[in-house]
């Protein structure tokens, strides 16, 4: 097991999923991503990732529990893959499951805003709707869905899809392909 990347905190109210979002980003990092400032609560994407984590999570049947996501870019993403992982490469996300049992879900997930921007122009939809489906990605992989097979990829992608139409990020929930949506 990993050790966590996040601070921990104390579970305030048990009866529910409780997100924990950090963003580590460049200085240089363009004006604009305040957006993904999560000292701010009025945060759109910010309140857009605490309910991905909570739908994807609930969709596997886990209702209580804390979930850590850290928003940061690609040499980091790299560097924690590579030291957990032993993969060197950057990656669009990374889940640690720590605790999975009942209806209770706790773990971390690290997604990357730079690979999130490169991919979404080539799949015709924003940055942040790419990030979204990391979030989503990530945490049903933290309440135990696998997709090393055709079989567990296709339940993958079916979990997705079924998050994001809850999201109300796309119509046409056909129009999501292999982990990426196409509008």
């Amino acid at each position: 097991m990993s050790p966590p990347l996040l601070p921990s905190l104390p579970l305030a109210d048990p009866s529910a999923i409780e997100v924990a979002i950090e963003v580590e980003l460049p200085e240089d990092e363009p004006p604009g991503q305040a957006v993904l400032d999560p000292e701010s609560r009025s945060s759109r994407l910010c309140e857009e990732i605490r309910r991905a984590v909570q739908e994807a999570a609930g969709l596997r049947g886990f209702f209580s529990g804390r979930i850590g996501v850290l928003v940061t870019d690609d040499e980091t993403i790299r560097e924690i893959n590579r030291r957990h992982l032993e993969h060197d490469y950057a990656t669009d996300v990374i889940s640690f499951t720590y605790s999975r049992s009942a209806s209770v879900l706790e773990g971390e997930l690290v997604v990357s805003l730079d690979t999130a921007r490169a991919q979404a122009s080539d799949f015709a939809w924003g940055w942040n709707s790419e990030l979204l489906l990391y979030v989503i990605h990530g945490t049903l992989h933290i309440g135990g869905l696998e997709d090393g097979d055709p079989r567990g990829r296709a339940e993958m992608r079916l979990a997705e899809r079924q998050v994001l139409a809850r999201l109300g990020l796309v119509a046409d929930t056909e129009s999501v392909r292999a982990g990426r949506a196409k509008t």
